[in-house]
């Protein structure tokens, strides 16, 4: 468009800034640095636009991503059923579930376990796990989601080029291969404050339930449960005691009618997405164990880890209350031999189950 069209619609001072604008940001510049850096774009009249965006009140125009797109359906399956089915038959034989996992940056070693333990067994049942990449719940649900060989997505704050926090550079890694990073703003868009609240809307309108794991009285998290609430998303949230002001947030939302969520099973339960998933998560998992050949003292020290991480000091503790005849060598040795068999895992000095699927 010619310079004097431009100032006759937008102004001589607008039109001066539109000028500055396409000197800065050349098409073509543009579009081979999107190239470079692996970026896609898609827009809401696309066939590969999220149909899950398109039902909001509010949907994003575009999408630029790296990795790929959460998915609206299943892979391609053999499916039997009556040939005149209803419209819940439909989608529901179509339908890929989507959760939300949101909670505290500064989270506590419940929040951490519990959220480790829901995204690894949900995920590995086949269900999409949709999140900030933020630190604390968001990025401890991903990495568990992917450790898991599932898929997980994030909806970032800012360009997709840009990896915020610098912490979770390794996530965002994995998180392209195995899943996907997105966001409605444009790259080289650096996050800040005012541009995530209305990130949170795409997250919970990506998923079909939203769960909360930890949160303050006035967290931000809430602000997700609130665009998920007018979007008619389901929200589930995990107790916590009630003098834990981690907990505050989400035990108030149980009072006001959220689902309580203890274990994976609860969600696909109320949600009867048994069938959709590759395997059903059974919160049973960890006695599985006794499937496994294990010498008498990993028996034992197995039955003295919990889903919280343990020291080793703590775990001869319960042992010894435990009447445990194991010595300290037995107890190390029988620590090793759960790592090496899957059914215990190490970070940071401290021992605790892992699910067992």
């Amino acid at each position: 468009m010619p310079e004097q069209q431009v100032q006759a619609v937008m102004g001589k001072r607008g039109c001066e800034r539109f000028m500055q604008h396409r000197e800065r940001f050349e098409p073509e510049a543009v579009w081979n640095y999107l190239a470079r850096q692996g970026i896609s774009y898609t827009y809401c009249q696309a066939a590969d636009f999220p149909r899950r965006l398109t039902e909001i009140p509010d949907p994003p125009f575009g999408l630029f991503y790296k990795g790929r797109l959460p998915s609206d359906t299943m892979p391609a399956v053999a499916v039997i059923g009556a040939r005149k089915c209803s419209e819940y038959g439909r989608c529901m034989a179509e339908k890929k579930p989507a959760l939300a996992v949101v909670g505290a940056r500064e989270c506590s070693a419940y929040g951490r376990g519990m959220a480790n333990r829901l995204a690894e067994e949900l995920a590995g049942a086949g269900i999409q796990i949709i999140s900030g990449m933020a630190r604390g719940i968001d990025g401890i649900s991903q990495s568990a989601a992917l450790k898991a060989g599932g898929s997980s997505y994030a909806v970032l704050g800012g360009g997709v080029d840009i990896v915020y926090p610098r912490t979770n550079e390794t996530l965002y890694a994995q998180l392209v291969r195995q899943g996907g990073v997105l966001s409605e703003y444009p790259p080289r868009l650096a996050p800040r404050p005012s541009l995530f609240p209305p990130r949170n809307r795409i997250i919970s309108a990506l998923s079909d339930v939203v769960l909360v794991v930890e949160a303050r009285e006035k967290s931000g998290t809430l602000i997700t449960v609130d665009m998920a609430l007018e979007q008619g998303r389901e929200v589930y949230t995990i107790p916590g005691r009630c003098t834990d002001s981690l907990s505050m947030g989400c035990n108030r939302l149980l009072r006001q009618g959220a689902m309580v969520a203890t274990a994976p099973e609860d969600i696909i339960e109320d949600q009867r997405w048994e069938s959709l998933l590759t395997k059903t998560p059974d919160s049973k998992a960890p006695a599985k164990a006794s499937a496994v050949k294990l010498s008498p003292a990993a028996q034992e020290v197995y039955s003295a880890l919990d889903m919280l991480p343990s020291t080793q000091d703590e775990i001869v503790t319960k042992l010894r209350a435990q009447k445990s005849i194991c010595t300290i060598p037995q107890i190390c040795q029988g620590l090793v031999e759960l790592e090496l068999k899957g059914l215990a895992a190490c970070q940071n000095g401290q021992y605790q189950r892992r699910c067992v699927f």
